[in-house]
């Protein structure tokens, strides 16, 4: 038996643990594997390699992906999903392992409507894979977002300032609210609970009645500066207006997509690896590996993309926002 491992959407630390020990695991079980550089794209582009393991443990402590990966405009559409199946028949590819979140998964699932064996695994920093309580690289991410958001917090303790900081997510919410409750955060803004200028001012002042020097607001990003709500910038300027403190806007940005992948990460990546191999062994095919109340479990991949989408944890954001300003 042949696989072929590939990994797509936005990188997320611990993808490369998932790679290692894909490659190992075959290995092992005496299936081969080659590697499929730059994600789906790459697949269209014929980009397959034979995996180095040396190589790839010397990017186990690194945040990147060394396979690559990408977003492929073209691949949602069906002639570029039937062009595929054809490269990975000519390169007698058994099964695809494909690492990503939602989009990647959807990608894979339409892969085997045309008849390919696929297995997913869930690599996305945004924690909104239905199938999975956890996804690969959202805790390391949570990490650099509160060690962040702690030295923000030292900046603005020194002027008695306000800062919106801005975090990852693409919408949903466990990041923020996370990150918020880790770092007494005085409000978590979710697509939920979204507060205007007036709120935001609210806030500041009875945190400010209470002695806090600074007020952090920990903001899911693609939320202002669009439906007609206020930009960030905006929002800072009436807020700094208003109050007379000085107020700013942090946007994390990329940064949090890299560094050191937590233990966490680390360990689940090659935990759903190795059982992604399991199931293959078993010919358990097209199944979607996940974790569940700290369990390894597996998915029909239909299933899986069809589930209901997390729901954001507002009321937790409501509930912290309330015991932050305190």
């Amino acid at each position: 038996m042949r696989i072929a491992v590939l990994a797509s959407g936005g990188n997320s630390p611990g993808m490369n643990n998932a790679v290692i020990t894909l490659v190992k695991s075959a290995r092992l079980n005496k299936i081969d594997i080659k590697l499929i550089y730059n994600g789906y794209q790459g697949l269209l582009d014929n980009q397959f390699y034979d995996a180095d393991i040396r190589t790839l443990e010397d990017f186990s402590t690194r945040g990147n992906i060394v396979i690559g990966t990408a977003r492929s405009k073209d691949f949602y559409q069906t002639e570029y999903k039937r062009k595929a199946v054809k490269i990975l028949k000519k390169q007698k590819i058994d099964v695809l392992v494909v690492i990503g979140g939602d989009g990647s998964y959807k990608g894979a699932a339409g892969l085997a409507n045309l008849g390919m064996k696929v297995m997913v695994l869930p690599g996305t920093i945004d924690n909104d894979v239905a199938s999975t309580d956890s996804t690969i690289g959202f805790y390391s991410c949570l990490h650099t977002i509160v060690e962040s958001i702690d030295k923000i917090r030292d900046s603005f303790d020194s002027h008695s300032g306000i800062c919106f900081v801005e975090v990852m997510g693409r919408g949903f919410s466990d990041l923020a609210v996370q990150a918020g409750v880790a770092t007494i955060a005085e409000a978590i803004i979710t697509s939920e609970n979204v507060l205007s200028a007036e709120e935001f001012v609210a806030i500041a002042n009875e945190t400010k009645k209470n002695k806090k020097r600074s007020c952090i607001f920990v903001i899911t990003e693609k939320i202002y500066g669009a439906n007609g709500l206020p930009s960030l910038d905006d929002l800072a300027k009436e807020v700094e207006k208003i109050t007379g403190r000085v107020t700013r806007v942090n946007v994390i940005g990329h940064m949090q997509r890299g560094g050191v992948p937590s233990a966490s990460d680390r360990y689940w990546a090659s935990m759903m690896a190795n059982h992604c191999i399991k199931c293959i062994k078993e010919k358990n095919f097209n199944r979607a590996i996940g974790e569940e109340r700290r369990q390894l479990i597996d998915v029909d991949i239909f299933k899986a993309i069809a589930m209901p989408h997390k729901h954001n944890r507002t009321e937790l954001a409501s509930e912290f926002q309330k015991i932050n300003r305190i």
